[in-house]
């Protein structure tokens, strides 16, 4: 197998992207390739934590991101049952630790084009779409790699080492026959956006992020800029299994829950509404040969928290790093499974976690039980040093941190 000098990345998404504008900014060459012609623009992520934009400041992203997005300098919970704020969290309290003491909130498409447009520049970096990848093989020497092109011909790409940053259903994290134990949650999820300003005194005073319990119908509610900067309002709502697919993206099913859940002045405009299933999964290994795994290919989670795009942009610019070593000849290909050790041990220990416990304490109906549980997560909140170490957690500084020192 005559292997050429580069890296091959299968997935153009955010962590795909930045990884690959990384390793190109650092000199490796890079060929990305993924399935759609280009980015999709539909209701994703949009929470960029702290410990990432340290990272992608140094990437020179961060201002650019700013200027499309919100900053988020607190964050509360609420408990709609009770009608009362239980919480807000205020990330001044760590800003002793980190240069961005706040959350942007930005769409996953604009942060996916912004490393776009930086990576583009270079000639270490090359993105072909649509180009599928159906299959791989590799050996002790490099990654040789299938893909579909636009045509319907399959071409045979090869390299150094291949980043599998395909997505949940990863077709290289299957042909690797890597596990991905874990759990389907039984409810599905609805994301519904409106333009109605949620913010306003007389529309609840909410803030950028809001997270609110109930022990029947908890919700998410997110601002985000939107591309005309005007701003838009997510919901976060789960249904139950119950209830049929067609019924719980009808029009008549959101707008119930909108008046339910913020009933301030409904009904709503409602311009976009997207069911999916939620997964929480942990691939078996993240490293298999010269092939390693990193965002939704090796984890997925609730979005509970804004854990899941973070933690694979966290996962690919460790494995970035750790090629750029290997090849400047600093670093050998045990760096690989160094990558595992730091970085599936955080992904239970940190994504995974936290997204479940955000979760279990939306939905607790246990009217003792959620009590106390709120009343607790309210205690961290008006203690200044428990309160910084929850935000070190949930900012995933602590998990960069930890990770770090992981031999």
């Amino acid at each position: 197998m005559q292997m050429k000098e580069q890296v091959l990345i299968a997935g153009a998404g955010p962590v795909g992207m930045i990884t690959g504008y990384y390793l190109a900014k650092h000199g490796v060459p890079v060929t990305v390739f993924d399935s759609l012609p280009e980015t999709t623009t539909d209701h994703r992520a949009s929470t960029v934590h702290p410990s990432t934009l340290e990272m992608l400041s140094e990437l020179d992203m961060t201002d650019e991101m700013a200027a499309k997005g919100l900053i988020s300098a607190v964050f509360q919970y609420r408990d709609r049952y009770d009608d009362r704020i239980v919480a807000e969290f205020d990330y001044g309290i760590i800003s002793d630790e980190t240069e961005f003491p706040y959350a942007l909130q930005v769409e996953q498409h604009k942060v996916i084009n912004i490393a776009r447009e930086h990576a583009e520049k270079l000639s270490t970096f090359e993105l072909k779409r649509p180009f599928e990848v159906v299959g791989l093989n590799q050996n002790e020497n490099g990654v040789e790699l299938s893909v579909q092109n636009p045509g319907g011909y399959i071409e045979i790409h090869n390299g150094r080492y291949l980043i599998a940053c395909d997505g949940g259903r990863s077709i290289i994290r299957k042909n690797l026959n890597i596990d991905f134990p874990g759990f389907t949650w039984g409810e599905r999820f609805v994301i519904a956006t409106t333009k109605f300003d949620f913010g306003a005194p007389e529309a609840g005073n909410h803030r950028y992020r809001n997270y609110v319990a109930h022990p029947d119908q908890w919700c998410a509610l997110i601002k985000v800029a939107g591309d005309d900067m005007k701003g838009l309002w997510r919901i976060l709502l789960p249904a139950s299994g119950k209830e049929s697919d067609e019924y719980v993206k009808s029009i008549e099913w959101v707008q119930d829950k909108f008046s339910e859940c913020l009933p301030y002045a409904p009904p709503y405009e409602i311009i976009h509404r997207n069911l999916y299933n939620v997964h929480q999964r942990v691939a078996e290994t993240f490293h298999v040969g010269r092939t390693v795994l990193a965002g939704d290919s090796a984890h997925v989670n609730n979005p509970l928290g804004g854990m899941g795009m973070n933690g694979g942009i966290h996962d690919g610019l460790n494995i970035a790093e750790k090629l750029v070593r290997i090849w400047r000849k600093e670093g050998d290909d045990t760096l690989l499974a160094k990558y595992d050790r730091q970085r599936r041990t955080m992904a239970k220990k940190y994504v995974q976690a936290q997204s479940i416990q955000n979760k279990e304490i939306l939905q607790e109906n246990d009217m003792k039980a959620r009590r106390q549980k709120l009343d607790a997560l309210g205690a961290i909140a008006d203690d200044e040093n428990t309160c910084h170490e929850y935000l070190l957690k949930s900012s995933l500084i602590a998990m960069v941190r930890e990770a770090n020192s992981v031999q």
